[in-house]
């Protein structure tokens, strides 16, 4: 089980994990949370279950997770009026690049638009949800999931789906550890978000697989005639790709998928 006292001793942040909720079982932290009246919930609260048994994936996929071996659990932001929602999952899939590059020998990657991946292989996924009161974000939920020493995977996984500790050595690693270090990389980077800083702008795009190179695309669903090249995101968090007529075109996260061809 989770270890919520050794958790709270690593961390080291001034807001992002303070308020911590620890949950062994339930079928989703996101769904746990969106439900909630707002006055229960607080800007940093981090709620953790050690199983989420019906865990909530990108486009209506289910979270598919070990008990006891994995991290699933949900940040609640309330930023008020933002822009740039999208900036907020991928400055949390840029700690968590962070953290799993410390903590194993690998040079993970960002997959576009929310995934983390190993070798190819998918460790680590967040689901962004926002529940609006008029034009304020009344919250802003990152729920992410993360493989840390799960080694088996379903069948139809085995050859897409890595966790951490496959690249350690077969050591296993402790998940309070592993969560506290991401949150203390993590407050930093979500208040540069906030604030708009470019370079962290700059140092996300330089993480995310493709940047630089030619991809072949998928808009809506339907798969383009010729490659494009991708530039990484702008401050608003939408993807910036140039075609082969030097016109450049922008994205939101929904619209866009792409798959690196060189």
């Amino acid at each position: 089980m989770f270890d919520p006292a050794s958790f709270h001793k690593l961390l080291k942040t001034g807001w992002l994990g303070r308020r911590f909720w620890y949950i062994r079982s339930i079928d989703s932290t996101n769904r746990y949370l969106h439900d909630m009246p707002a006055r229960r919930l607080s800007h940093g609260l981090v709620c953790l279950a050690d199983e989420q048994y019906d865990g909530k994936g990108q486009y209506g996929r289910r979270w598919s997770s070990t008990e006891g071996e994995n991290l699933t659990f949900t940040i609640v932001l309330m930023p008020g009026e933002v822009q740039g929602l999208q900036l907020f999952s991928l400055a949390l899939m840029y700690g968590l690049k962070q953290t799993v590059d410390t903590m194993a020998s690998c040079d993970s990657r960002i997959k576009w638009p929310n995934d983390l991946c190993i070798s190819g292989r998918k460790a680590g996924g967040v689901l962004t949800e926002c529940r609006y009161n008029g034009k304020q974000i009344d919250r802003m939920l990152l729920g992410l999931g993360v493989n840390i020493n799960q080694t088996t995977f379903p069948e139809h996984l085995q050859d897409t789906a890595a966790s951490v500790a496959q690249f350690t050595g077969g050591q296993p690693l402790d998940r309070a550890l592993f969560l506290a270090v991401l949150l203390n990389k993590l407050e930093p980077l979500l208040e540069r978000t906030r604030d708009g800083d470019l370079d962290l702008i700059r140092d996300i795009n330089r993480c995310i697989d493709g940047y630089g190179k030619w991809v072949s695309i998928e808009v809506d669903g339907k798969r383009g005639d010729t490659p494009v090249k991708v530039l990484g995101v702008n401050e608003y968090g939408h993807l910036l790709v140039l075609d082969a007529n030097d016109d450049l075109k922008s994205f939101t996260h929904e619209q866009v998928r792409f798959d690196v061809t060189n």
